[in-house]
């Protein structure tokens, strides 16, 4: 390299770091409701109910700890208020301020990927009134640093709080809410839930917050009913798996309440329930909801105790499907469930009744598919534990292999033909050939190589002809 090939190239290395570290910062609004509750009467707010957003914040410093401000405005505020609202701060503990502390760090692309935080209507002279329309007012800076006067953004989605106290705030009905409250998500504590419209999930949802148990704790509300009042306490008449939330009334909103979709940390989805019609299978029709009104959505929980032949059982994933007990034996409801080490899962429904009698079948990736035993199995008070490790006769057919003192599904069937035969064999007999390694069908026993043991699993379950059985 000559010295000019030198000097330009040092020039272009400095160019490129002065630009990266002058990126402008992008916003970018992953998860906010369409609807909050308004306050119960000026300047006083005896109707708070907290809603969560979910944001992400790009083009700032590489791997640094960042405090949040977060503030909610009119739309027709100027871009220099922040506006009102209290922010969760999990080191105050409480709803306090619009200062959230260390909410984030930075990758080493300065990306804060995505964040959840929780914000609490008050009782501010000027806004949360019913029918008004609102958006986020945000800013951040180092911890510990001074924000600005200024917000760095103003939020592009809008959303508008809903007439929720006993007395009216408006004499219009365009503006009247109701309430939702979901039960029965125990396994799904502290997941984030949002409410759609729509079974596709598709645009903003219509109310987002988590489900007990939460991050944010809010105080007791005198004018929200006992019902969304403890959920939001995390108290009282509420369970773990219990969540809240504000949605318009059934006339404002003739779709209802389609979708409850439940989202991880990271705002992936971890699962979704819903419903054609808005009419849930309690009976719960969500179209014709009134102001006021609280929905109750029911939701229904299996507590699974499994065993399988081959595997450690370490974070195997099985899925569920909930059938009839009468021909044709039609599949009512899915769920899928991740097992940890003793085999233990649990996983939830939306579709199923109570006192009415189910099979239960089990889907692994390389076992026979297994049915509960005869009969079926009836979910009371929206709960249902099944241990298949217990007895043989756990299993229609007996269909269990004992190991250890425990009752396991067969394994073997990698082409889930619902039969362990030779078209299995030879495909774990040539993965083994080929000293196949990784979390791949073929390994039977889960050890991440595919070897001598699991052809001996597969050639002792082909040889005694294990097929799925059921009714």
């Amino acid at each position: 390299m000559n010295l000019t090939t030198k000097i330009l190239s040092t020039v272009f290395s400095v160019f490129f770091a002065i630009s990266s570290s002058f990126a402008t910062p992008v916003l970018t609004e992953l998860v906010v409701p369409q609807f909050i509750g308004s306050k119960s009467a000026n300047s006083t707010n005896n109707t708070r109910t907290p809603f969560a957003v979910c944001l992400q914040i790009t083009g700032l410093a590489p791997n640094t700890v960042y405090d949040v401000q977060l503030g909610i405005g009119l739309v027709t505020d100027a871009a220099t208020v922040y506006g009102a609202g209290n922010v969760w701060n999990k080191n105050r503990n409480s709803f306090s301020g619009q200062r959230d502390t260390a909410t984030f760090t930075t990758d080493s692309n300065g990306d804060s990927g995505p964040f959840w935080s929780f914000l609490q209507p008050t009782g501010n002279g000027s806004r949360f009134n019913a029918g008004q329309v609102h958006n986020l007012r945000i800013g951040f800076v180092p911890s510990g640093g001074a924000f600005l006067s200024d917000p760095d953004f103003v939020g592009t989605k809008q959303f508008t709080a809903l007439d929720i106290p006993v007395t009216e705030r408006t004499p219009a009905t365009q503006d009247n809410g109701a309430f939702i409250k979901g039960e029965g998500l125990s396994a799904e504590s502290g997941k984030y839930v949002l409410i759609f419209d729509n079974v596709s999930g598709t645009g903003n949802p219509l109310s987002a917050y988590q489900i007990r148990t939460g991050h944010a704790t809010n105080t007791s509300q005198s004018e929200l009913p006992v019902l969304i009042n403890d959920v939001y306490m995390q108290s009282g008449t509420s369970s773990t798996g219990d969540f809240a939330a504000v949605v318009p009334v059934g006339a404002n909103n003739p779709n209802g309440v389609r979708r409850v979709e439940l989202r991880n940390s990271d705002n992936s989805v971890s699962k979704y329930f819903t419903d054609d019609d808005g009419i849930w299978t309690n009976g719960m029709n969500t179209t014709t909801i009134a102001r006021r009104d609280v929905g109750v959505l029911n939701f229904f929980r299996l507590n699974l105790s499994l065993s399988l032949e081959a595997s450690t059982e370490l974070n195997e994933k099985a899925d569920i499907l909930i059938r009839s007990a009468v021909a044709p034996y039609t599949v009512i409801d899915s769920g899928s469930v991740v097992l940890d080490e003793s085999g233990y899962g649990e996983t939830s429904f939306s579709r199923l009744t109570n006192s009415v009698n189910y099979y239960l079948e089990v889907k692994h990736r390389n076992s026979i598919f297994t049915w509960s035993k005869p009969g079926g199995e009836i979910f009371t008070a929206g709960l249902l534990n099944y241990d298949f490790t217990s007895s043989a006769s756990q299993a229609y057919g007996n269909n269990l292999v004992s190991v250890n003192g425990e009752y396991s599904i067969y394994t073997g069937d990698v082409d889930r033909n619902e039969i362990v035969d030779l078209s299995d064999l030879i495909q774990v007999f040539n993965d083994a050939g080929d000293f196949l390694t990784g979390y791949v069908v073929t390994d039977l026993n889960n050890d991440l190589a595919v070897d001598l043991t699991d052809v001996l699993y597969d050639f002792n379950n082909t040889s005694i002809f294990i097929e799925t059985k059921n009714p």
